[in-house]
């Protein structure tokens, strides 16, 4: 009886403990702002007064570039005069194709690029095509990577990807299937993240389309028309997350509008 009588008396007390723990826990949670750019520069003529521009008016935590592969001198001279840090990886010219620019507050405890597509044979039709083998018809491209930089301290971080997807899989079939990849790919790189996950860039096709339903299992987007009235520059982030102050960014010299969004989540 005397040992019935104190199991019931530890029980009573572990309800209250366990609501106090459930509270702290509530308690404890943050909300965790970044703010991103991503911006295909395309073939803007005056890119380090467009960078400068862009990093001045915005100071993002974190800027993703594409198509900067010929650029990187110019890329890093924007970045010292405005505080930022550029990042290029150097192993493959395939990789330089992007770059990150951090700003110069922030912590960087990482970075790197993974693989999402081999070099791979598309359309011929496919505007920019080059070649990435020796003697082959043109009709080839260099791999595709996601360049990723990890930033923050305390106890959180983000990791944050920057990617340029195969265009024309609207069109083409060869296209198609290697846009298929590149987006699995992307999404599982999303998916096995540690740090708190964004992949931002030239998508080549909008968020809702089939193209990108690989990715819309596992995130949510945010974007604004930036290209020929198409929002194919999209940022995404867990499907917990909120965006703000999402906008495509008008009066930068390429063809492609910047693309701004301030992601928060609670963790």
């Amino acid at each position: 009886m005397k040992h019935s009588r104190r199991k019931a008396f530890a029980l009573a007390l572990l309800v209250p403990l366990a609501s106090l723990v459930a509270v702290s826990s509530a308690e404890a949670a943050t909300e965790r702002t970044i703010k991103v750019v991503t911006y295909n520069v395309g073939d803007a003529g005056g890119l380090k007064a467009d960078l400068v521009r862009l990093i001045e008016t915005e100071r993002p935590a974190v800027l993703g570039l594409q198509e900067v592969a010929d650029r990187e001198d110019v890329v890093r001279e924007a970045a010292a005069a405005t505080g930022y840090v550029a990042i290029y990886e150097t192993d493959r010219r395939a990789i330089k194709h992007n770059a990150i620019l951090v700003r110069g507050n922030m912590t960087i405890s990482g970075h790197g690029a993974g693989e999402i597509s081999p070099a791979s044979k598309v359309d011929p039709s496919t505007p920019g095509t080059g070649s990435a083998e020796p003697g082959d018809c043109g009709c080839w491209v260099p791999p595709k990577y996601v360049n990723w930089v990890r930033v923050g301290g305390a106890g959180f971080e983000w990791v944050v990807g920057v990617v340029h997807l195969t265009p024309s899989a609207q069109r083409f079939d060869l296209n198609r299937e290697l846009h298929n990849l590149q987006v699995r790919n992307t999404a599982d790189w999303f998916s096995s993240r540690v740090a708190e996950p964004i992949v931002m860039g030239d998508f080549n096709a909008e968020p809702g389309s089939d193209l990108m339903a690989g990715l819309r299992r596992v995130a949510d987007s945010y974007s604004a028309p930036s290209h020929d009235g198409r929002s194919i520059d999209h940022v995404w982030a867990k499907k917990d997350s909120t965006g703000s102050a999402v906008d495509a960014l008008g009066g930068y010299g390429s063809d492609h509008r910047p693309v701004r969004a301030r992601v928060t989540v609670t963790r």
